[in-house]
């Protein structure tokens, strides 16, 4: 029996998905009932401990999907209880259930500060001082799972860069609808390089891990970053989309600087007056550094260790999240 919690996600559906096509049981663990027939259903809370023992029960194998991203100011109660205590108890709970393997979603804002990152790999330290208590939540947590490995329980992470493909939440969703009114805004020169990886690579490279993971391999209590093409710039990676959907966009173009300037000034606004927040500033410091810098990755460590290549070509990543944008996505607003 495969665990995934957070299954309704975009990256744990992705794994439900190519678990139950290899015939395999699988349990999905999360807030609602389970979007994919054929997989058994568990609602509950990640930070109710009753809930997470009968999640874990009878398991072999648990994928730990779910997670609260949110990369507002301050530092929201709720993002270290799911983030980082959910995930201590639900490796307690699964070492006492007796669970083999234990696959962590992490991801690439463990080791970001700030300062540009060429070809990034696992040797990378993690970030000294986060710009979002998101990335500080997500690094706490890892070290966590990564400490937890033993004989007994093996374990392992994968970093995600920026994932994409049907279902996403977060990009395009964000993106269109500014280009259907006619606009897009870039932030910096256009020159920064970022690392996004379709939804079902990131998924296969945790089930490799899964399937790789045991007592003496390299897998066992390891990182990998998850990554698939060649990088591009942030803003550059939606044109081809735009174009195939025939959005005519007016690119804004914010330099860096001004960015900087407008996000330090929101940040102190934002503190200075807490009875006036609504939510938290449109640019951040880790919006801008994280567009405006070089940000990516390679997955060679995972191609060594764990056999991966992405198993879905770009071509048809890119097809598959166009036809999804157009046929799913837009009609639904």
């Amino acid at each position: 029996m495969y665990l995934v919690t957070g299954g309704n996600g975009l990256v744990g559906r992705a794994i439900v998905r190519l678990l139950l096509e290899r015939g395999e049981r699988v349990r999905v663990f999360d807030l609602k009932p389970s979007l994919e027939p054929g997989a058994e259903s568990l609602v509950g809370d990640l930070r109710n401990m009753d809930d997470i023992t009968k999640a874990v029960a009878g398991v072999a194998t648990v994928f730990h999907c779910a997670a609260v991203v949110d990369v507002s100011l301050g530092k929201p109660r709720h993002l270290y209880d799911v983030n980082v205590s959910a995930t201590q108890n639900l490796l307690l709970a699964s070492r006492q259930a007796g669970v083999k393997k234990f696959i962590y979603t992490s991801s690439i804002d463990v080791v970001f500060d700030g300062s540009p990152i060429k070809a990034g790999d696992e040797t990378l330290p993690y970030a000294s001082k986060f710009l979002d208590f998101y990335g500080e939540t997500k690094a706490l947590a890892e070290q966590a799972v990564l400490r937890a490995n033993s004989s007994e329980m093996l374990t392992c992470a994968v970093r995600p860069a920026g994932v994409f493909g049907p279902g996403d939440v977060h990009r395009f969703p964000n993106i269109i609808p500014n280009a259907l009114k006619g606009k897009y805004t870039q932030i910096g020169d256009g020159t920064a390089l970022f690392s996004h990886v379709y939804v079902d690579n990131v998924a296969y490279m945790h089930v490799l891990a899964a399937d790789k993971l045991a007592v003496g391999h390299p897998s066992a209590g390891s990182a990998y970053f998850a990554t698939d093409y060649t990088p591009t710039n942030f803003f550059a990676f939606f044109h081809p989309y735009l174009a195939a959907l025939n959005l005519e966009v007016k690119t804004s173009v914010i330099p860096e600087r001004t960015a900087m300037t407008i996000t330090k000034l929101s940040e102190v606004l934002w503190r200075v007056f807490p009875t006036k927040r609504t939510s938290s500033p449109l640019l951040t410091r880790y919006v801008v550094l994280s567009t405006c810098r070089d940000f990516w990755f390679t997955s060679r460590k995972a191609q060594a260790e764990l056999g991966y290549t992405p198993l879905v070509s770009q071509q048809n990543t890119f097809q598959r999240t166009l036809d999804w944008v157009r046929e799913v996505w837009l009609p639904a607003q």
